[in-house]
């Protein structure tokens, strides 16, 4: 596969390579999202109530926004380099996060966003995939928490290192890398590949009925 950007080009192969499997994986969870799109629209009738019309047109517009994100996960993953950021610190990242949820609701799961310490400067990774693997993220350890239930996700110091943190008390899954490319599993592994390019790594625990996703980078990122 060849990428173009002004003079350069960069060919990238990922024939039979780990990086297939995510990008045939990204496109059966994008399908899957269009197909629930087509069967909303199928069930849209003129004879719908206003309160069922709202909800089928909100469903149908919460399946397509889960599309745009991890579709921008496609060009990172395919280059061999990886292209700085417009600077935005983790601060401004956790405002788009907040402005995020507010736009698109929590499905009933109280979200808490803890941003870091102003005494704990903290490198900021210079990544332009940043911001939408955090979204994929997000919305996939939403689809798994029952409303009703909390997320808590922020960034901390750590022996010179950046952790951005997600904690729910969602049902357990297997977020290995032996595990199956499909939902939260999936933007588990995309975070993992990514992260591995920057020297940083993913690590996950389940304890107390909550599951933690950390993504740590470190200082030389």
């Amino acid at each position: 596969m060849e990428e173009t950007s002004g003079k350069e080009r960069t060919v990238v192969d990922v024939q039979d390579s780990p990086v297939h499997d995510l990008v045939f994986a990204i496109a059966h969870e994008i399908g899957n999202h269009l197909g629930a799109v087509r069967i909303q629209a199928h069930l849209l009738d003129e004879d719908l109530d206003p309160r069922s019309l709202a909800q089928a047109s909100v469903e149908i517009d919460g399946l397509a926004g889960r599309a745009g994100p991890m579709l921008a996960l496609l060009r990172p993953l395919l280059s061999s380099q990886t292209r700085t950021a417009s600077g935005a610190a983790w601060s401004g990242l956790l405002v788009a996060i907040k402005q995020h949820l507010e736009n698109e609701g929590t499905r009933g799961v109280s979200v808490g966003i803890e941003a870091p310490s102003d005494s704990d400067p903290l490198p900021t990774p210079e990544a332009d995939w940043l911001h939408p693997l955090l979204i994929v993220l997000i919305d996939v350890t939403l689809a798994v928490t029952p409303s009703g239930g909390t997320i808590r996700l922020g960034v901390v110091a750590r022996e010179g290192e950046s952790v951005f943190f997600m904690e729910d008390d969602g049902s357990e899954e297997d977020l290995s890398a032996a595990a199956s490319l499909r939902g939260r599993p999936l933007a588990v592994a995309l975070a993992r590949e990514l992260l591995r390019r920057l020297g940083g790594r993913v690590e996950s625990r389940r304890a107390e009925s909550r599951t933690r996703v950390e993504l740590i980078f470190s200082a030389s990122n």
